[in-house]
């Protein structure tokens, strides 16, 4: 074999191999993400977590955003730049075995540039995946956070 020959074999060989584990790194994150049936949850709301129990049709509400948001879910590649504006702490059944869940929610009042965006964590806090959203789509989100009685605070 001419040296030309061999150097395109172990160029295509370095060059489809190297893609290869690179897409096989980064397939794991492009998977819809599966939520589990929510059956109990707490949110914790404003700057001084006020905390209060969800009530059936607000579980409904969380159960049904969920179902319809499985896709565009990525990892988190960046410090957000506080511990978010709401936090819901969700029990939920997969499989008949309990699956917590945790969704941190963005609304704007401590950063504007993350407004309406959500992360969804397991407790652990191994898995995290966050995506941001149109005012619409998160609507229903916010309202649970604006149901909470805290004050707001002023944007910076």
């Amino acid at each position: 074999m001419r040296k030309e020959v061999v150097f395109i074999i172990a160029f295509l060989v370095f060059t489809i191999g190297t893609a290869s584990v690179i897409w096989l790194a980064a397939l794991p994150n492009f998977k819809p993400v599966t939520f589990p049936q929510v059956t109990a949850g707490k949110i914790f709301v404003g700057p001084m977590r006020r905390v209060r129990q969800l009530n059936a049709s607000e579980i409904a509400t969380v159960n049904d955003w969920l179902q319809h948001h499985t896709h565009g879910w990525g990892p988190l590649s960046q410090t957000p730049p506080s511990s978010g504006d709401a936090r819901l702490e969700l029990q939920a059944q997969r499989d008949g075995k309990s699956d917590p869940i945790a969704l941190t929610l963005w609304t704007g009042i401590s950063a504007a540039d993350w407004n309406d965006t959500v992360f969804v964590e397991a407790p652990d806090g191994k898995k995290v995946r966050t995506e941001t959203f149109s005012d619409a789509e998160f609507a229903p989100l916010g309202k649970l956070v604006d149901g909470g009685a805290y004050q707001k605070s002023a944007f910076p």
